[in-house]
């Protein structure tokens, strides 16, 4: 087996990773000592430097094109996607290949283009010849994470020799492959590598690659903090999820940006069957926030109490509450019950059917008339009545039926939370 160092065979150096020394500009080639600034969009370009006899004017616009698209939003995933989709057309490839190298575990992870390059368990036999591979100990020692080929190490006669060709790059028809890294492998080398079959990669393909490398380092970092946004987000709405209120984010025009399930459930059962889809408020709902916001503009008089809308359906109704920022606003929807539900007072010690008969003395029914709607004689429901009294250590109707309001705020909104209409 050859045991590479990350050296040339033939000359022990390092391997040859050319200078760069000149700087086009709106189609005009600067020297080194008067470098200027390439801008794109709002990001900027660092100054490239290109070497005049290797680089065209277009495959100066081809750069540019490519990184219009890399420094898109985008998350770590479809960051990946866009580069292995997109480099072979600067760098042409059989196949491009994103890495996560773990340096302390020896684990490989891997996205291909196309799908279909590697074969089963190949990241294992990968991981078992890792120590042949040329590029990883240049990259542990030099920290220079610039693109390399296997021939800047190696000849193919000595590749061909080693485990690491014969069991895992032979199988894939795989004779040479250039690579960059995006992050120092301090723990997690993560690399870019670019393969072929037939032919090495150029000067030209290089240097290509190590003018795109900058860039696609900050894009990256851009992906990875958007990823991690998006993570914490998540966890936020599933924890808004876990809330008996729902959450309705509006833009500064008023448009629907995201909204909890519940809040969706609400608008649909509330304001109609076609409510809460799309980037639009039911039209009552959206009327109520432009006037709310119109009361709430006013500069020269102090701002009135924030009365929240209320919708009534049978037994129950809907608080909507505005809070308003400069760039963005929020509702806030909470449901409450007006006619009492039997089984919210069960947990006070009562029978199914005392809670029955506390439930009609809270609305006011005598007991012959709650005698009359539940099927029972007028003593009977006396002797509900007085055992209802003895539970709750009451001694009257009017403080059971205060005690039973009490229970039922407890229940379902808790003592104590946002004032009501």
């Amino acid at each position: 087996m050859v045991n590479f160092l990350g050296r040339n065979p033939k000359t022990g150096l390092e391997p040859h990773l050319p200078p760069v020394g000149n700087v086009i500009q709106d189609g005009n080639v600067y020297p080194a000592c008067s470098l200027e600034s390439i801008r794109i969009s709002t990001y900027g370009l660092r100054a490239i430097k290109l070497p005049m006899d290797q680089l065209t004017q277009k495959d100066f616009q081809a750069l540019l094109e490519f990184l219009h698209g890399t420094y898109a939003i985008r998350d770590l995933d479809g960051f990946v996607a866009h580069v292995l989709s997109n480099l072979p057309t600067l760098v042409p490839s059989d196949a491009t290949v994103y890495n996560e190298y773990n340096c302390k575990r020896n684990r490989i992870i891997w996205e291909q283009d196309p799908a279909d390059f590697a074969f089963p368990g190949s990241e294992r036999i990968w991981e078992r010849y890792s120590h042949e591979h040329p590029f990883l100990d240049h990259f542990r020692r030099t920290k220079d994470g610039r693109a390399v080929k296997f021939s800047d190490f190696v000849s193919q006669r000595q590749f061909r020799r080693t485990g690491l060709y014969n069991e895992f790059f032979r199988p894939l028809n795989i004779r040479h492959q250039m690579t960059f890294c995006l992050q120092e492998p301090t723990g997690l080398l993560v690399a870019i590598a670019l393969n072929r079959a037939a032919t090495d990669f150029s000067e030209r393909e290089r240097l290509i690659l190590n003018l795109l490398r900058p860039h696609l380092i900050q894009a990256y970092q851009n992906a990875e903090a958007v990823t991690q946004l998006f993570l914490e987000l998540t966890q936020i709405k599933g924890a808004l999820e876990k809330l008996d209120r729902g959450v309705i984010f509006l833009s500064s025009s008023g448009k629907v940006k995201a909204m909890t399930e519940l809040a969706r459930e609400w608008l649909k059962e509330y304001f109609g069957t076609k409510a809460g889809f799309g980037n639009h408020l039911p039209d009552e709902l959206e009327r109520w926030v432009k006037r709310q916001e119109v009361v709430l503009g006013k500069k020269d008089k102090a701002p009135p109490r924030r009365e929240p809308l209320v919708v009534k359906r049978e037994g129950k109704h809907l608080l909507v509450r505005l809070v308003s920022e400069p760039d963005q606003s929020l509702l806030v929807l909470e449901e409450r019950r007006t006619a009492l539900d039997p089984s919210a007072l069960e947990y006070l010690g009562l029978t199914r059917r005392e809670a029955e008969v506390l439930a009609w003395i809270t609305q006011g029914k005598t007991n012959a008339e709650i005698g009359t709607i539940l099927g029972n004689r007028q003593r009977t429901v006396e002797k509900h009545i007085e055992r209802i009294l003895q539970k709750l250590s009451v001694e009257t109707r009017t403080a059971a039926a205060t005690l039973a309001l009490q229970a039922m705020q407890t229940r379902y909104e808790g003592i104590g939370q946002a004032d009501g209409p």
